[in-house]
């Protein structure tokens, strides 16, 4: 399990934690040392709170699936390309995409500004 990964990497203590999900902190010291197991609710809370889930918790490497019907061809192109990317050129590729994507947006604020005459 990778609760007490999270919790870490998150500066909190097992009391903290227990306190937000609404357990003991005895109970977050046995999920961490894999005594027990969380229940489905303390679960979905420990998922929501860390914004991960359930499974990544669990220590289940599911991989993301992705619904490539959403995708135009170009964009299923893209994605294949960026598969065989070293990740230093995965990097730059997201940096390029990232600039793009702002000068897009500043663009539609230019946009807005003229049509009220700003």
């Amino acid at each position: 399990m990778k609760i007490k990964y999270l919790r870490q990497t998150n500066n909190l203590s097992q009391s903290e934690l227990a306190k937000i999900v609404g357990v003991s902190q005895k109970s977050i010291s046995d999920y961490e040392k894999e005594k027990t197991q969380p229940d489905i609710e303390t679960l979905i809370k420990l998922a929501d709170y860390f914004h991960t889930t359930i499974d990544y918790i669990l220590g289940h490497n599911v991989p993301y699936l992705l619904d490539k019907s959403t995708l135009s061809q170009e964009q299923q192109e893209l994605l294949e390309y960026i598969q065989n990317l070293s990740p230093q050129n995965c990097k730059r590729v997201k940096d390029f995409i990232t600039g793009i994507l702002i000068a897009e947006e500043e663009k539609e604020q230019i946009i807005n500004r003229y049509k009220k005459g700003e």
